[in-house]
């Protein structure tokens, strides 16, 4: 493992130039489109994913790939500026100096820690990957337990497809991992000398863990990129659930039993403003749910991590289950807003990260004042012709500003897009670094920090623009 971190940290200087990182960017992706039918066939046997719902994922990874060599070629990504010296010096606050400003790549490897839901589009050549090669940083991937053919065959085509391009294979690392002893390797992995950087998808426990690992290395501290648990909650206001309720409660129960469940952007929680009894809604909904077909989940740590954390919620004071649901199937609890308030961080903060989701309802509570943790989304539903809905609505946006990532009118959280206005972040506990996006264009950020040239001379500006 050492040898692989220092080998790859060797040849960053291979990643300066733009246009042949952009080449290299698109040879993996043309060389997984090769494979296309291989891998999909072989992540869908490790991880219950059927080839249906990988396809997509699939496309993601390889277009995600091809989109960041047009960052890369474009250019704009570094965020360049120049504040030239002022005529007048008396203008300038402080020294009148010509300064230059732009994101340059840190210095060292970006270990990518793939997520066990997406093995594709957050594994060895998923977004982190994508994002941290574009900005110029070698990367090493740990492996994924729950897929490590899928891991290994990936990476085993993506560095022949590297060295193909031109450059040494070992640019990208991979790094293999039992699960027997994933704790000490990732330890290892942060604390050597050769690590810039972190990123990570998954658990909220695990991602705390990586996140004081980062902060307390004894080298000094890294900048750990988690993406954790979230709740996404969805606000529904009156009129909309009058008008459209069905319709509400079908898109709902497609988006929480989509894969099963088993996305960081599944619905969590239901909030049914001003509606002081919420049970014949949450009936409806779970009778939809019941039809969803069982199948096994990706693993059987996340199969018993669902069990263990609705049992969690279902345990807290007056939540109760609505319908029958059967064994290992789809749950729906409910409450009112005053009880779940009063339990926040065993009902509302609690991801149960499965076809799990909580209705709760307005009964003896000022639904204006109802407070989420932080999430990657909120939802809001709410009747635009309706001054009620719009007015409340409004109140609710501060909420959303404040507590999450992405607010979406209208609609499910489910689908993330790839492009440069996405925000796939979010307060804590949806990740450790408000600030950052995991998806997206602006993704390239995190394997970047800012430089400043004061006074450059003529002479070297190629080395700038270079």
């Amino acid at each position: 493992m050492p040898a692989a971190l220092e080998r790859a940290f060797s040849l960053q200087p291979e990643l300066r130039d733009a246009a042949p990182r952009a080449a290299l960017l698109r040879a993996v992706a043309a060389a997984l489109s090769l494979a296309r039918d291989r891998i999909i066939a072989t992540a869908a046997a490790e991880t219950s994913l059927t080839p249906d719902e990988l396809a997509p994922e699939f496309a993601r990874m390889t277009r995600t790939l091809e989109v960041f060599a047009g960052v890369v070629e474009d250019g704009r990504w570094t965020r360049e500026s120049h504040t030239p010296a002022a005529a007048d010096p008396a203008d300038a606050i402080g020294p009148n100096h010509d300064l230059r400003s732009r994101l340059v790549p840190l210095r060292g490897v970006v270990v990518v820690f793939g997520a066990s839901n997406f093995p594709l589009a957050y594994g060895v050549c998923g977004g982190d990957t994508a994002s941290a090669l574009a900005a110029g940083c070698p990367v090493v991937v740990k492996e994924h337990p729950a897929h490590r053919e899928t891991g290994r065959l990936i990476a085993e085509m993506a560095r022949v497809a590297i060295k193909a391009a031109g450059f040494d294979p070992d640019i990208l690392g991979y790094v293999e991992d039992d699960g027997a002893n994933s704790a000490e390797l990732a330890k290892q992995l942060i604390e050597h000398r050769a690590t810039a950087a972190v990123g990570f998808t998954g658990s909220l426990a695990v991602g705390t863990h990586l996140h004081r690992l980062g902060a307390n290395r004894p080298l000094g501290p890294i900048p750990i990129f988690a993406e954790m648990g979230s709740v996404n909650p969805s606000v529904i206001f009156p009129a909309a659930l009058a008008l459209r309720g069905d319709a509400i409660i079908d898109q709902l129960a497609a988006s929480i039993t989509q894969r099963f469940g088993q996305q960081c952007t599944c619905p969590g929680i239901i909030f049914l403003h001003g509606n002081r009894d919420g049970r014949p809604f949450a009936e409806k909904l779970a009778a939809k749910l019941a039809q969803t077909p069982l199948r096994r989940m990706l693993s059987p740590a996340v199969a018993s991590g669902f069990d263990r954390t609705v049992a969690t919620v279902a345990a807290a004071r007056a939540v109760s289950r609505i319908g029958n649901p059967a064994p290992g199937g789809p749950v729906l609890l409910h409450c009112t807003a005053t009880n779940a308030l009063a339990q926040f961080e065993t009902v509302l903060a609690t991801e149960m990260f499965g076809p799990g989701v909580l209705v709760v309802d307005d009964a003896g509570h000022d639904g204006d004042a109802m407070q989420f943790p932080g999430s990657l989304t909120m939802s809001i539903w709410f009747d635009s012709d309706s001054p009620d809905d719009v007015a409340a609505a409004r109140r609710f946006l501060d909420s959303g500003r404040f507590g999450a990532g992405r607010i979406i009118f209208n609609g499910v959280p489910t689908g993330v897009r790839v492009c440069e206005s996405m925000t796939h972040g979010g307060p804590w506990p949806a990740t450790n670094r408000p600030d950052s996006t995991a998806v997206g264009l602006r993704a390239i950020e995190r394997w970047c920090r800012w430089v400043s040239w004061q006074n450059a001379p003529g002479v070297l500006l190629d080395e700038w623009n270079g």
